[in-house]
């Protein structure tokens, strides 16, 4: 029996790979369609030299005033989701945008509007609040904690707050 042993830049492009079929799939197969007609992934990541930057604003574009971060990884534990939220909240405000969202593919759902969205509860709580009263940003730190809903149910809310045009996903 002979066991093949990929190399560690193999598994890099393999990994690279799947990570850019993910972000396609949100993007081709759930966002377009569900209000973010120019929704697009961002194939360009940011940089940092000794004396310049260029901040990553997140692995979607076309989504005014959203940075979405797309993870292909089901074995994400607690603290790699409060570190990657920390991470996404700052694209968001490198991109002057108001909310950042982390989607993470589900195992065995191929729908993405079935994976998990996350983002801080301050965050959701100031969504589902926007259509009802001017609610300020939540800085509060006791509001980081992270939420977890899927896409689908996140959408709706998105559209209920103005983001996205919720008639091109009628």
């Amino acid at each position: 029996m002979t066991t093949t042993t990929r190399s560690r830049s193999e598994i890099g492009r393999a990994n690279n790979r799947k990570g850019k079929n993910t972000e396609r799939r949100v993007v081709a197969g759930y966002l377009r369609e569900s209000g973010w007609p120019d929704a697009e992934r961002k194939p360009d990541p940011g940089w940092r030299s000794t004396d310049r930057a260029c901040p990553d604003l997140g692995d979607i574009r076309g989504t005014d005033r959203l940075v979405w971060q797309v993870k292909d990884r089901t074995d994400l534990s607690g603290l790699d989701i409060v570190r990657i939220l920390a991470e996404t909240a700052e694209q968001a405000i490198a991109a002057g945008a108001d909310y950042g969202i982390v989607i993470q593919r589900c195992a065995g759902k191929a729908d993405p509007g079935r994976w998990w969205a996350w983002l801080p509860v301050g965050d959701l709580a100031a969504l589902v609040a926007a259509g009802q009263h001017d609610w300020p940003a939540v800085l509060d730190p006791q509001l980081q904690v992270p939420a977890r809903v899927e896409l689908a149910d996140l959408v709706p809310l998105l559209h209920a707050a103005g983001y996205g045009t919720p008639e091109a996903a009628a």
